[in-house]
């Protein structure tokens, strides 16, 4: 699996706005400029955050990019199903049964002439393997939230206005 760079990148969108006080929109630009992207890829990455409800934009002025909840309330999961989407990552076709001609096994036997024919794990369940892989993968990142990644004072996720020290 080779995840999109827009990964990595909106994981560190959405801690720096999990460390962001939430009633102070931080801007995109400065977003931008210190994960070394333009605002247009940004923009990119901010609309599928958008799109999953972890982020909002807010227009103006003094407009820019929000959390839309707790950050304790956003898993890894949710960021990277933004990102990646949910669809499995690798697709049965049926290209194994085909192949290998697993639906025809009783004639494969007979034509073979195979008394001691063994196939407790056909190759077609390989991709079964990938499935459970791809899903205990999924239930790892559904347990660590960015609230708990991210710096806390007081046994709460630390709330700062990140402006004046991105603009310094």
């Amino acid at each position: 699996m080779k995840a999109k760079p827009s990964l990595e990148q909106a994981f560190c969108i959405v801690a720096l706005l999990g460390i962001q006080d939430r009633k102070i929109p931080l801007h995109s630009r400065l977003v931008a400029e210190r994960l070394d992207i333009s605002t247009s890829y940004l923009k990119k990455i901010v609309q599928k955050l958008s799109a999953a409800e972890i982020v909002k934009t807010v227009s103006g002025r003094d407009g820019g990019i929000v959390l839309t909840k707790d950050p304790l309330k956003i898993t890894l999961l949710d960021i990277f199903n933004a990102i990646e989407g949910t669809t499995p990552l690798v697709h049965n076709t049926g290209l194994a049964s085909k192949v290998f001609g697993l639906d025809k096994k009783e004639a494969f036997i007979q034509a073979y002439q195979l008394e001691d024919f063994k196939d407790t794990q056909p190759v077609s369940n390989v991709l079964a393997v990938f499935a459970q892989a791809e899903e205990k993968f999924r239930q790892e990142l559904a347990t660590l939230s960015i609230g708990e990644v991210i710096p806390t004072t007081a046994d709460q996720p630390l709330q700062l206005d990140w402006t004046k020290w991105l603009t310094r």
